[in-house]
């Protein structure tokens, strides 16, 4: 039996539109596309086309959800035209050069949940060569008890569109999901056979099954960093830099050679970036004022090469947080001389180049309407509450008889709550199912 080759892609969440803190009127296409919003359209486009000249060649691309950014649980609007156009042209592109086939599943990005309606169709139809799974074709798969599966010529393909263990939960088909997993997905032992799934074991949208049903590579997405999950599993990770605490991981994707009853082989294929994406923290000292602060940021700026020509291919994304306290300020005078500053950064012809500058609200000391920000809201569900939370106790004086790690397991746990809107309480048993 042949050995397979596939390149393995996921998360490209073509239409990312940042909202806050973002140098406004800078188009990367006038009127089609946004500055920033383009360097992930530049990202699809360049893994395309370092694959299509591959040698040995490919025998299949798999990507395994968050096509697009939109549509969201909590954002429903559709991705922009501009990602729809380029998701076509690079995707018929490739394979009316190569004839390589492409699979792509469905993320928790890019679905209309309350439809039963999903954009990856609209692509089957358009591009010859595209085989998609999305969640309505999982739930079908569920009501008939059938596998979800692309049979190629040496290799088979089973794939795990994203659903949440919330809705399996409140529909009462976890049992059922249990089931179809273990008895419909077994692969063929005859056959190298490449699992594709969309979901982490945190939020338990990747069903632990998957990893011992006896497939030689599974393809992992959602979770943005390129990470080895297991000795046959792998997180390919995000092509580009979509939170902040991405700033400074690997990005790109992975080339994996698969045999009958062997370990894959994985090579990763980093991608080079010319803009800065920095996720950086300032210190406040004791006797610390506003415009020591503001001097602090400044200096760091001009330290880190920031004072200098606008470039739009390099101007920088910065996320700056602020650790200690200051007896002698408030959070609303440090917030109000921060957009001030920001203004000042983000002004045309500034002297900076910068395209993005924003900062986590210290919530200790600054109060504000949700409805009023919905920006900071944004900005702050999606970064990661651990590493948030961690660095505030930080700045805290907290006393040692209080259990540290435990704290930042009830916020963490109290934010996911309130973003899932699935209704349930932060219970004790619930600490425990995260604590798992």
């Amino acid at each position: 039996m042949m050995p397979v080759r596939i390149a393995h892609i996921s998360d490209t969440h073509l239409g990312t539109r940042f909202r806050e803190g973002i140098k406004q009127n800078m188009w990367a296409e006038e009127m089609r596309s946004r500055l920033l919003e383009n360097d992930f359209y530049e990202r699809f486009r360049e893994m395309f086309e370092i694959i299509a000249t591959m040698d040995p060649p490919v025998d299949l691309v798999v990507h395994s959800g968050d096509l697009y950014d939109t549509p969201t649980a909590n954002n429903s609007r559709p991705p922009p035209e501009m990602a729809r156009i380029v998701t076509q042209t690079a995707l018929k592109g490739f394979i009316e050069n190569t004839g390589i086939p492409i699979l792509i599943i469905e993320g928790n990005h890019g679905l209309f949940r309350s439809y039963e309606l999903s954009l990856l169709e609209t692509l089957k139809i358009a591009i010859p060569g595209l085989e998609v799974f999305t969640q309505v074709d999982l739930k079908r798969a569920l009501q008939e008890g059938t596998p979800l599966k692309k049979e190629y010529d040496n290799f088979e393909v089973f794939c795990f569109p994203f659903i949440g263990y919330d809705i399996l939960e409140s529909s009462n088909h976890v049992t059922v999901y249990n089931d179809w997993v273990t008895n419909c997905q077994v692969p063929n032992s005859k056959l190298p056979s490449v699992a594709v799934a969309h979901g982490m074991g945190a939020d338990k949208s990747l069903h632990p099954a998957i990893m011992s049903m006896g497939y030689e590579y599974v393809a992992l997405g959602h979770d943005h960093r390129q990470v080895k999950h297991s000795s046959n599993a792998w997180f390919a990770g995000s092509p580009e830099r979509w939170r902040f605490d991405e700033a400074g991981l690997k990005k790109g994707f992975l080339v994996v050679d698969v045999a009958a009853s062997k370990k894959p082989k994985i090579t990763q294929i980093e991608l080079d970036y010319r803009r800065p994406v920095l996720n950086e923290k300032i210190r406040i000292e004791s006797e610390d004022t506003v415009d020591s602060i503001i001097d602090k940021v400044e200096s760091w700026l001009e330290k880190n090469g920031f004072l200098s020509e606008w470039d739009p291919a390099t101007a920088a994304r910065i996320r700056l947080t602020f650790v200690g306290e200051s007896t002698r300020l408030s959070g609303l005078e440090l917030n109000t001389s921060l957009e001030i500053l920001r203004t000042k950064i983000l002004s045309v012809d500034s002297g900076y180049n910068v395209a993005q500058f924003v900062w986590p609200p210290k919530r200790s000391i600054i109060d504000h309407d949700s409805s009023a920000y919905p920006e900071i809201v944004s900005e702050y569900l999606i970064e990661d509450p651990e590493t948030d939370f961690k660095a505030y106790l930080e700045s805290q004086k907290i006393s040692d008889d209080y259990d540290k790690a435990r704290l930042t397991l009830i916020a963490v746990k109290a934010l996911k709550l309130a973003a899932s809107d699935t209704g349930r309480k932060l219970t004790p048993e619930a600490l425990e199912e995260e604590s798992q």
